[in-house]
């Protein structure tokens, strides 16, 4: 802390004049320097084309994102209301009253419960203040969502639209949105086409490869007649009608559902009750507890496995106590019928084991439930037991071999699923 001598004395001359300050330049001014910049830079090709545009489009996709202003004023009128109510007194208390003397003797009885009361009307006072206050609480945020509504969820929705508009202006996208359009139109137009069944005629399709009518009404008729004394029997999946046939001649009142309109137009020129539906849908729009009996003859391996716990889980519920629920069809524990009868039919989707199908109808709640076998192949298709000739030993072992192939190969090739509700 020293101050050398030659540097002692006056020091006017050496003092350096302070510039004249500039005056700060008009907001105007800014404005149209900024906007010659902008358009030296346009003519320039800074800015992609579209650029304004673009901007204006996302501006308005975060606008839209905005809650509408609502008016507040009722419900400000409302809090008024409360915080009027809130002021809870004794005196506000009235002891009147259309009995002789029974404003006297409500004053008198408060007298003597006065403590009481007061501390019953402190307890209100305070619940009626807490209420308040969060009500408050609740309208001030309404009123400033940005403030008080989670900004960092805003700002995130915010952050996210300008990605996206980013991703639109971006060198190439059309192309890449282009090629990604036709990925997913391809996609889609296989996804169709795995659902779209071929095209012919359902009812020459049963007649080639379910058998004759007369032989379906023989085969049937046990069935059938586990409905007699069960009115309002739905056969889902009626196809041509012959279980509904077979009802009929035993004086069961039944309808028919059938999704193939061609098939519901037949059934009905034969005199038989059939709407055109899905399964399920029926089952749906059907009144609780409205049914005696629901028939599905070859029908439940062409529902999806969603669809077929659906069908047996409405099955119960539309099902009157003591209503029958059969349900016949392709037994998978005899590969038999995935060389002769599964794969024939493109409609079909998978087998139902008669396991899973059982446990289903137990767990929808059924009393009662049997698995029937139906349907063996014909002898002339199983593998047959040797002579008893030769060596006995060899024989029966063989024999015993034979006979484990057909329980595989060769087992029933339906079963029938009986259960009461």
């Amino acid at each position: 802390m020293f101050a050398p001598e030659h540097l002692a004395g006056p020091v006017d001359s050496l003092a350096v004049p302070s510039p004249t300050p500039e005056p700060a330049p008009s907001l105007d001014d800014l404005v149209e320097r900024l906007r010659e910049r902008v358009e030296e830079r346009r003519r320039a090709g800074f800015y992609p084309e579209h650029l304004e545009s673009d901007l204006d489009a996302h501006f308005h996709r975060i606008v839209a994102h905005r809650p509408d202003p609502y008016d507040y004023g009722e419900l400000e009128e409302r809090m008024r209301l409360l915080e009027h109510a809130v002021g809870i007194t004794p005196a506000r208390i009235s002891y009147e009253s259309g009995m002789p003397g029974g404003a006297a003797l409500h004053r008198t009885i408060a007298k003597i419960v006065s403590r009481q009361t007061a501390g019953v009307l402190e307890q209100v006072q305070q619940l009626g203040n807490a209420v308040r206050d969060v009500l408050r609480e609740i309208v001030v945020i309404l009123q400033h969502p940005n403030a008080h509504a989670h900004p960092e969820l805003l700002g995130q929705v915010d952050a996210l639209l300008e990605r996206v508009a980013a991703f639109e202006r971006a060198p190439g996208t059309g192309a890449a949105n282009a090629q990604l359009g036709r990925r997913l139109e391809n996609v889609e137009t296989t996804l169709a086409d795995s659902r779209r069944m071929p095209d012919f005629d359902d009812e020459r399709f049963e007649d080639q490869f379910r058998g004759a009518r007369g032989d379906l009404l023989e085969r049937y008729e046990d069935l059938a007649q586990r409905f007699v004394g069960h009115d309002d029997v739905v056969d889902l999946g009626c196809g041509r009608g012959e279980f509904l046939e077979l009802l009929r001649k035993h004086g069961i009142d039944a309808c028919g559902v059938e999704i193939d309109q061609r098939l519901v137009e037949a059934c009905i020129e034969r005199g038989l009750k059939v709407e055109r539906s899905d399964a399920v849908e029926w089952l749906q729009g059907a009144i609780d507890g409205s049914l005696g009996g629901i028939s599905m003859i070859q029908v439940i391996e062409h529902l999806s496995p969603w669809a077929r716990a659906e069908v047996v889980r409405l099955a119960a519920e539309k099902l009157r106590p003591g209503g029958k629920l059969v349900v016949e069809t392709l037994n998978p524990q005899s590969l038999y019928i995935f060389a002769r009868a599964f794969y024939v039919d493109p409609t079909h989707t998978t087998p139902v084991h008669p396991a899973y199908l059982e446990f289903l109808v137990r767990q929808a709640g059924f009393a009662e439930v049997a698995i029937e076998w139906r349907s063996p192949p014909p002898d002339t298709e199983t593998l047959q037991s040797v002579d008893a000739g030769g060596d006995v030993g060899l024989v029966h072992g063989v024999n015993e071999n034979i006979a484990r192939l057909n329980e595989l190969l060769f087992s029933p090739q339906d079963y029938a699923l009986v259960a009461t509700r």
